[in-house]
């Protein structure tokens, strides 16, 4: 009895054990790493996502982005004479003088990791790769990135030079939004035409195994030896210093759900096996799920000293988001309304619906009004306009009668001393 016992016992905690191995996390390997949702930022797993690291080549994703919001492909760039002896590390062996478009140089900087190409266009942009450093930090304030700052548009290491998994997916899901970034990092293989300085075409590769890997590289993901390669990847970009260690960003879209992985310090192959796992459990654990629809009323907002004492708020958009299987039934939604003041415009925002998760923000969708509203207060800019003209109306009408009320009292006096003149003269 007792051994059945035992035996029934250990056959349910291995149930119990598989179980929570399912719905866990996979281990990563990578000092730092995180998966996020890459359409609303909902992070799904990491590990030590928010920890200072030092991103290498990572760092070209922000210089990209800004070279195209600044530039057009077709700018036609010198490189100036300094740059060639300057640089170390990855480089197309520029030269001074040498002229290209930017779309060439876009395309050196994000495929072979040309540092060379990024100091080229940092200066070219923004007058020195200082000056185009503060322009970084800039943009990954103005994006949220708050715990980065860059020093350099390459990714030298600099002991000031440092990002997070977090930021680093938070930059690159907003680069990933634009299509041309979107080509060029998802692009395999590029050259560069012979220039006036070169009479040979130079050719590249994508150096993410992900997306395209020549060689037999091979990683260990779920007991079995596989290619770096994944299917659905987009791009974006990897790194190595040996201060970094080899970090990886990688985007990869199946089924309309879109995931970026970030994943830094590793040693050798691990980033690929991490972001390998991590998608896995990103497309395996999650599904996307549409909370609400655009144009759902949510409620009624009561108005004071409006022409319409009620007002509903509705959803201004659809809002899906990636939520973990059979966890549907655990999202809580609550409702955050402004401080209304009239008048209120049709389609004004009035709020937010915001949903969580165990208490963590999922993600909100804004709320607005599908009508106008306006005050019925004197006070108002309307009615103060309204008064001030019917005021100003009366007093030019009181004056204009006081003035013919003035001037037939002139006539009157004139026209009695006229004839009082007449009346002396006949004596």
């Amino acid at each position: 009895m007792i051994k059945k016992f035992l035996f029934c016992f250990i056959v349910f905690s291995m149930i119990l054990l598989n179980l929570n191995e399912a719905n866990a996390q996979p281990s990563i390997l990578c000092r730092s790493a995180v998966l996020i949702d890459a359409d609303t930022g909902t992070i799904l797993a990491g590990k030590d996502a928010n920890k200072k690291m030092y991103p290498a080549s990572t760092t070209k994703i922000m210089t990209a982005i800004l070279a195209i919001e600044m530039g057009n492909l077709s700018d036609v760039i010198t490189v100036d004479e300094k740059t060639p002896f300057e640089i170390i590390g990855s480089h197309i062996a520029l030269e001074p003088g040498e002229i290209l478009t930017l779309k060439d140089l876009l395309y050196a900087l994000m495929l072979p990791s040309a540092n060379d190409a990024a100091a080229v266009i940092a200066k070219h942009y923004g007058g020195s790769t200082e000056e185009f450093a503060k322009l970084m930090n800039n943009k990954a304030k103005e994006l949220g990135a708050l715990n980065t700052h860059f020093a350099n548009p390459h990714g030298l290491h600099d002991e000031n030079h440092y990002t997070t998994a977090t930021d680093l997916a938070i930059i690159t899901k907003y680069a990933m939004q634009n299509e041309t970034f979107r080509t060029i990092v998802g692009t395999k293989k590029y050259e560069i035409q012979p220039t006036n300085k070169k009479t040979e075409t130079r050719y590249f590769t994508n150096l993410n195994k992900m997306l395209y890997c020549s060689t037999s590289s091979q990683i260990h993901i779920d007991g079995r030896w596989v290619s770096p390669l994944y299917d659905g990847t987009i791009g974006v970009k990897t790194g190595y210093t040996p201060e970094a260690g080899n970090c990886l960003v990688s985007y990869v879209e199946k089924n309309g759900t879109n995931l970026i992985v970030v994943a830094m310090n590793g040693v050798s192959l691990e980033m690929y096996e991490d972001a390998h796992n991590l998608f896995n459990y990103g497309f395996s654990d999650y599904k996307s799920t549409k909370l609400v629809s655009k144009n759902t009323f949510i409620q009624n907002l009561q108005i004071e000293n409006g022409d319409s004492k009620t007002i509903s708020a509705i959803t201004e958009s659809d809002f899906s988001t990636l939520v973990k299987k059979n966890s549907t039934k655990d999202i809580k939604s609550n409702v955050i309304i402004n401080n209304i003041t009239l008048p209120i415009k049709k389609n004004d925002i009035v709020g937010k619906l915001e949903f969580s998760i165990d208490g963590k923000t999922i993600g909100s969708v804004n709320l607005i009004t599908p009508i106008s509203v306006q005050s019925t207060l004197l006070d108002s800019p309307k009615k103060k306009f309204g008064i001030f003209n019917f005021v100003m109306i009366l007093a030019f009408i009181i004056l204009i009668l006081i003035v013919i009320r003035t001037y037939n009292n002139i006539r009157i006096k004139i026209n009695k001393r006229k004839r009082r003149k007449r009346f002396r003269a006949d004596i």
